[in-house]
């Protein structure tokens, strides 16, 4: 096992999941279903596109209007419209960083979306990066969208996306000039009713996560040895 991947929002999970779901984490990580139902992708896209246009609901109500039109054939598609109205919904009511609420975001494209942490490849993908000017500074900021009604993150989890969110775009987006704002580096869950930062005055011990990674590698390392998970 020389290259090991795993994409954030799982990260987050594997935190504080237990040993078997743990196991399934790696394993769906190592060899994803290649035919992956989409869940949440109608709604995921509209709050990506409010974050975009500095917190309107123009694009969520619009969404809530194309959703409750739907006539889902199939269960999962049937499941996948009510939860998504609900994430909608839910989004509507929270509060986003007053930065980005009072200015316009200057979006920003790169085509490198991983970074080494610990010894893994993290897939950040972050779902928006933007640039805010304010009295002639440039800040930088990213949002992880994380959509999942049974396995809301807790604080701990969110900061932990937050955190490698602003590690990110310090080491692979922002220019010398440019400033990461942890305030802007969150993680929206709106099923869990928050956007947390990296700023956010929550306790994560980075040696936890050292320790964390330190067992993936571990335990991928024996998997791949007996001809298991990967």
């Amino acid at each position: 096992m020389t290259n090991i991947q795993i994409s954030i929002n799982p990260l987050a999970e594997y935190l504080e999941a237990t040993t078997a779901r743990k196991l399934k984490i790696l394993e769906e990580q190592q060899n994803p279903d290649p035919v992956r139902i989409p869940y949440y992708q109608l709604a995921k896209a509209r709050i990506k596109k409010s974050i975009e246009l500095s917190g309107s609901l123009k694009p969520v109500n619009a969404g809530i209007k194309e959703l409750n039109k739907r006539k889902p054939l199939k269960d999962w598609q049937k499941s996948d419209k009510i939860s998504s109205i609900k994430a909608l919904e839910l989004y509507s009511s929270m509060l986003l960083p007053q930065l980005l609420r009072e200015n316009d975001l200057e979006l920003i494209s790169v085509k490198q979306k991983h970074i080494n942490f610990h010894g893994i490849t993290v897939k950040v993908s972050p779902n928006v990066i933007f640039r805010v000017n304010v009295d002639g500074v440039k800040h930088i900021g990213a949002c992880k969208i994380h959509t999942s009604k049974g396995k809301k993150f807790s604080t701990k989890q969110s900061k932990l996306v937050a955190a490698v969110l602003e590690l990110y775009l310090s080491n692979c987006v922002a220019a010398e000039d440019e400033y990461v704002n942890p305030v802007l580096c969150f993680c929206l869950d709106p099923f869990a009713g928050t956007t947390i930062n990296s700023n956010s005055k929550i306790g994560l011990d980075m040696a936890e996560v050292k320790l964390m990674c330190e067992e993936i590698k571990s335990t991928l390392a024996r998997a791949d040895n007996q001809g298991n998970v990967a």
